[in-house]
């Protein structure tokens, strides 16, 4: 059946013209371990188109090529203008309609990390985002992967974890100025035995707020950001060079050899060290 022959329902009040509606089997092995597609399509609406739910089992995502799409999730009222990406969990009561003609593409999906990658989402950013002209792309590949009779789920799953990747990376261009300047300070500085009470205080800022503004950013704290900046320049030494367990602690901002050893234990399971000698190993096979 060609599905672009489909007439819309009597109940779909409002489309103009679609193409699609384009579904999609995932495997039980999709269901499990990757993202996967329900169905998706195309469509220009007008007024009175509208969808009202109070709940469906899938995330849903839209690309708005031309108009305005509105949408009401939980307490917020958003219309999102050309260009943006929605995004929702139609497993909450929702809304979304259109006032003039728009058109639009969207499909259905869920996957094994689909709701953690929502509330991280929609936690820093709301459900409507805009800049990422690469997104377009990723889009118009999933609705052409639809099109075809066997859809490849790794594919469809590869497309779908790189909107979401782009959607998280909208955020990080608009952090504030404090926050870049801290991980620059830290990047200069973290052979020294700063703390965080000297980063917030070349910021001239409240440690507890600063750390607060950090952790919103780049959803880790000051203290942790710093530890991950030592502990990869360690491993570089640990292969690249023959240095001491007590020179790269040194080199690297720790206290003494005993907490870089405890630090990097708890990282990755195994000490320094043990580290070298298997990347040693691994060089020589």
């Amino acid at each position: 059946m060609d599905y672009q022959e489909l007439k819309p329902r009597k109940d779909e009040t409002g489309i103009l013209y679609r193409e699609g509606i384009y579904f999609h089997s995932p495997s039980d092995f999709a269901r499990k371990n990757l993202y996967y597609i329900h169905f998706g399509g195309l469509y220009t609406c007008t007024f009175p188109y509208r969808v009202n739910r109070e709940y469906y089992h899938t995330f849903l995502l839209v690309r708005v090529l031309d108009g305005k799409f509105c949408v009401r999730f939980g307490d917020d009222t958003i219309c999102a203008g050309t260009g943006s990406v929605i995004l929702l969990d139609c497993k909450q009561k929702h809304s979304y309609w259109v006032q003039e003609t728009t058109t639009f593409q969207w499909f259905h999906f869920d996957g094994c990390a689909a709701q953690s990658y929502f509330d991280y989402l929609t936690g820093q950013h709301g459900v409507c985002f805009t800049g990422q002209p690469e997104l377009f792309l990723l889009f118009d590949s999933i609705l052409e992967e639809l099109k075809t009779d066997h859809g490849n789920e790794h594919r469809l799953s590869i497309l779908i974890h790189n909107i979401l990747g782009l959607l998280a990376g909208i955020g990080k261009r608009n952090e504030p100025a404090a926050v870049t300047e801290a991980i620059q300070y830290m990047t200069a500085h973290y052979r020294d035995n700063i703390s965080v009470a000297d980063i917030a205080g070349y910021l001239a800022l409240n440690p507890r707020y600063f750390s607060k503004v950090f952790k919103r950013h780049t959803d880790t704290s000051p203290h942790q950001y710093l530890l991950a900046l030592r502990l990869r320049r360690a491993k570089a030494l640990l292969l690249e060079t023959s240095m001491s367990i007590q020179q790269i602690a040194d080199e690297c901002g720790f206290t003494s050899s005993t907490h870089f050893i405890r630090a990097f234990r708890q990282e990755n399971d195994i000490t320094p060290q043990k580290y070298r000698n298997i990347l040693f190993s691994d060089s020589r096979q």
